[in-house]
């Protein structure tokens, strides 16, 4: 097998054959490729519409930046959650005119408690 491939030290290696290709093939307009997926079925990647700002999720700014972590039990642990979907709720109907969170609802059952340590009642 010796002999059959040129050295790569070799500084005679004729590399003249090795050019560029210069006839490029013809491009295909960009049109024409989206007809042919269209009546072949396949579908575009490209998204149909932006979705409404309404639908879209964002973080709140409620300026509420520390995490209060405790453990309950699961029973308040679902009284709890029950409140924020009424209060979710209400917001939905309008009752409200902001979104609750759950930060809202600690400082709101921490006021209700206060006042009740204090006397005054609900």
């Amino acid at each position: 097998m010796q002999g059959s491939r040129p050295s790569i030290f070799d500084n005679d290696v004729d590399l003249t054959p090795f050019k560029p290709k210069i006839d490029q093939e013809p491009t295909i307009p960009p049109e024409t490729v989206r007809r042919v997926a269209a009546e072949s079925g396949f579908p575009s990647r490209s998204p149909v519409s932006p979705q409404p700002p309404s639908l879209i999720r964002r973080p709140i700014k409620t300026g509420r930046t520390v995490l209060l972590n405790a453990r309950v039990t699961p029973h308040a642990h679902d009284r709890f959650h029950a409140i924020v979907a009424a209060e979710q709720a209400r917001y939905e109907a309008g009752e409200i005119m902001h979104r609750p969170t759950l930060g809202e609802i600690v400082e709101r059952a921490l006021l209700a408690l206060e006042r009740e340590m204090k006397g005054e009642g609900a």
